[in-house]
């Protein structure tokens, strides 16, 4: 039951991070209609109003790539090291052929810078995700050295 909440919860993730990058490159590029995509993806359809559906079902798609990634990952009881390169490897797996399908970069010029940033991304979340638990450990022994008292 839980996966299915994190599919749904994951797709209206995904929809709505999508339609608002989506919203700001429109904005940001001056355009005067609404770009789901870019304009090489966009004229892979019929009209604008079926790439944006295509855009959506793929931001949807993302968006179930990372919660439900994220909920199977880091509920196991792993290490942070572990989960974090499982759960790059399964994104980046995952997450990347659908960024492609919509048109965010060509697989070219741009593959190796993407995965430099994920890369990049991912020893940020590690560093975060290990001092969490470093000050976790810091309060759970003061707890127990209390009750010790």
């Amino acid at each position: 039951m839980k996966i299915i909440s994190h599919t749904i919860s994951g797709a209206a993730a995904g929809i709505t991070i999508g339609f608002l990058l989506a919203l700001s490159f429109s904005l940001l590029n001056h355009t005067t209609v609404f770009m789901s995509s870019t304009p090489d993806f966009i004229n892979q359809f019929p009209n604008s109003l079926i790439a944006t559906i295509a855009s959506a079902g793929l931001w949807a798609l993302m968006g179930i790539v990372f919660d439900v990634g994220s909920y199977l990952i880091f509920e196991t009881q792993w290490s942070i090291t572990r989960q974090t390169i499982v759960h790059f490897i399964v994104t980046f797996a995952l997450f990347t052929p659908l960024a492609l399908l919509a048109g965010w970069f060509p697989v070219q010029s741009y593959l190796i810078f993407y995965f430099i940033e994920f890369v990049i991304i991912y020893i940020i979340v590690w560093f975060i995700s290990m001092q969490i638990a470093k000050q976790k450990v810091q309060r759970l022994n003061q707890l127990v050295d209390k009750a010790k008292k």
